[in-house]
């Protein structure tokens, strides 16, 4: 029985060790909860510490940046301001490079539909298309305008080409501009300049390829003293809006008109008392017709022919037609003609003009030939190969007009 009892007293002890070793570890956890709350407490506390301490120490730091900035020159923040966008601007360059070229590096022009189109090929279409005409415009704007300086002259021409175009189109004007591709009056005038300059190089071109020959053979041919003329007038009286057979019945009119007074003319009647009565040439019948002393290219083609066919005191016996009516002639002077030296500028000037008139590419064929003075080399071969055909259709169009 002793026995049984000291086991339960070891059972009994045992349990009570339990109970301390359970109470000892109750004890400890709740003083490693207190340990850990007040550790918390004291890190929260910490934290509000720190940060009051931040603040003051960048309340600080700001206020140093203020007197700092507020002891800058105005020139110092110019030029902080400039470096600052400069650096923005190079940010802003790169990001845009990287976002219009492709791995390649070719520039992007646009994209469509996971569909890249470059510069290159952009260039390459429009090679193809008209390459070589954008090419030579860009070379000839750079030869006329080193040739030829744009003179007040060429301005004021082309300002008043202008006026006389808005005159003319009126409320269509702004449509004429823009059917011939033209944006604005300033563009238009750098074209009519350019044109001017143009016609300076065909001039020139004509004047340095015409020989000596052709000069003697168009003064022996061509080149005649000054003569005088009186002339009676018969206009054709209809209107603008007259019909074929009312402008028919008028010429028929005046030519027998005209007629009749050649009829007076040779019964012995004077000319210059016709013309002061029946002559419609208001600025010259009240001087009997007087024309006063002209030359060649002065007059209309057929009265000049028909004036200068006559002898000094003789009238054309057949009425002259021109444009303005039926013409009575009369020469009254005749001029001895002048010496080929004296001539030479009038020569020049004569064939000049012929040229023009009788070959539409010569322009053409002037710029090709300064081109060739400033030694032009086009290394792209489509481009070259385009020029080189479109001279060779210019040449051969130029020799064939010029032998018809």
């Amino acid at each position: 029985m002793a026995e049984k009892k000291d086991t339960s007293a070891k059972k009994n002890t045992s349990k009570t060790a339990k109970n301390k070793v359970t109470t000892k570890k109750a004890t400890n956890s709740k003083k490693s909860v207190a340990k850990v709350t007040a550790k918390k407490d004291t890190v929260k506390e910490e934290k509000v510490v720190d940060t009051y301490e931040v603040k003051l120490k960048k309340e600080k730091k700001s206020n140093k940046i203020v007197k700092w900035f507020n002891g800058l020159t105005l020139e110092q923040i110019v030029i902080g301001g400039v470096i600052l966008i400069a650096i923005l601007l190079i940010v802003l360059i790169c990001a845009a490079t990287k976002n219009t070229k492709t791995k390649n590096g070719d520039d992007i022009v646009v994209q469509v539909d996971g569909k890249t189109i470059t510069a290159n090929d952009l260039y390459d279409a429009l090679k193809e298309q008209n390459g070589y005409n954008v090419a030579i415009n860009m070379i000839d704007d750079y030869i006329l305008n080193k040739e030829y300086k744009t003179t007040d002259d060429m301005k004021k021409s082309a300002e008043a080409t202008i006026e006389t175009y808005k005159s003319t189109y009126g409320d269509s004007y702004e449509s004429f501009l823009e059917y011939n591709g033209i944006s604005n009056d300033d563009e238009l005038k750098e074209l009519l300049i350019k044109n001017n300059k143009l016609t300076l190089v065909t001039e020139d071109y004509i004047k340095d390829n015409i020989t000596e020959k052709e000069m003697k053979d168009y003064y022996e041919n061509n080149i005649y003293g000054d003569i005088s003329a009186k002339h009676i007038l018969i206009s054709f009286d209809y209107d603008d809006d007259a019909t074929d057979e009312e402008k028919e019945e008028a010429e028929e009119n005046a030519k027998k008109q005209a007629e009749e007074i050649i009829e007076k003319l040779k019964n012995g009647e004077d000319f210059s008392e016709l013309a002061k009565e029946y002559s419609t040439d208001e600025s010259s019948k009240e001087n009997g017709g007087d024309l006063g002393y002209f030359n060649t290219g002065d007059m209309v083609k057929e009265f000049e022919q028909a004036a200068y066919a006559l002898d000094v005191n003789e009238y054309t016996t057949e009425p002259v037609k021109t444009t303005y009516g039926y013409h009575i002639i009369m020469k009254t002077g005749q001029k001895e003609k002048p010496s080929y030296e004296k001539s030479k500028d009038t020569i020049i000037e004569k064939l000049v003009e012929e040229k023009k008139n009788n070959d539409s590419t010569i322009s053409v064929k002037a710029m090709i030939a300064l081109r060739e003075k400033y030694n032009i080399k086009i290394k792209d071969k489509t481009i070259k190969s385009d020029y080189n055909s479109y001279i060779e259709e210019a040449t051969t169009t130029t020799t064939t007009t010029a032998s018809e």
